[in-house]
């Protein structure tokens, strides 16, 4: 038993020793290792500096003239539309059934053509509007760019709107028609 306990102390302090040049090794070591320390360039300040505040370009007052031309024509234009859109229904309503080759037919036809007719003017400032919009889009100067966007882009969702609604007048006389 005594030989036992002996070669268990032996273990024991062989052990010791093992780990005792094990930490002896670490602490070696441990030179080698960057230190946690906070290192000068963590305490510079991260934050991003706001930019500078940029000065909104004057506005082309040749654009705003045309620019109000064109939605004036679109105006107009769509006054004609709504005039004449009552008419254009009253002879749609008069060939409800009506063959088509029928004379109800053929003036509820004429009356939609006339409407379309009427409303040329409005789609035609639509499209000058976005020549505009395409064109003063190229610049060089992000300012001016913004800025003459911003005088066009209003009006040119306005007239897009007023189309879109004259379409919508147009489509749903057609679509009361029966088709040939």
């Amino acid at each position: 038993m005594a030989s036992i306990m002996m070669r268990r102390l032996a273990a024991f302090f062989a052990a010791l020793f093992a780990l005792g040049s094990v930490h002896a090794e670490a602490a070696a070591q441990r030179g080698a290792y960057p230190s946690l320390a906070k290192r000068p360039v963590e305490s510079l300040d991260r934050t991003v500096p706001a930019p500078p505040p940029v000065a909104p370009a004057p506005v082309d007052a040749a654009l705003v003239q045309q620019v109000d031309g064109l939605a004036r024509q679109a105006m107009a234009a769509d006054a004609a539309f709504q005039t004449q859109i009552g008419q254009g229904r009253s002879a749609v309503a008069a060939a409800g059934g009506a063959a088509p080759t029928s004379e109800a037919w053929v003036n509820a036809q004429m009356s939609i053509s006339r409407l379309d007719s009427t409303r040329y003017d409005s789609v035609a400032a639509l499209a000058g509007l976005d020549t505009l919009y395409v064109d003063r889009q190229a610049g060089d100067d992000a300012a001016r760019v913004s800025a003459d966007l911003a005088t066009i882009d209003p009006t040119r969702a306005r007239i897009l709107a007023l189309v879109d609604a004259q379409n919508d007048a147009l489509d749903a006389l057609r679509q009361s028609l029966r088709q040939p």
